[in-house]
């Protein structure tokens, strides 16, 4: 199952290089530690320090930035 959804995370990391701008894509792509880390608050309950809340906001703004500008 995790392979299934590896291969078809890389497919579509494929596409969407393909199809937009490489800039936006490869920003989202280097996000993919804050995926885990919300996943581990929402489902395991760990708790955040305030330090890292304001780095996933930041880094979520830098993002809408960046696909704005």
């Amino acid at each position: 199952m995790v392979g299934t959804i590896d291969m078809l995370a890389n497919l579509l990391f494929l596409m969407a290089e393909r199809r937009g701008l490489l800039t936006l894509v490869s920003v989202i792509t280097a996000l993919y530690p804050a995926s885990t880390v919300l996943l581990a608050r929402i489902f395991l309950h760990e708790s955040l320090p305030r330090t890292q809340w304001i780095g996933l906001i930041l880094a979520a703004v830098g993002v809408g930035l960046i696909s704005v500008g």
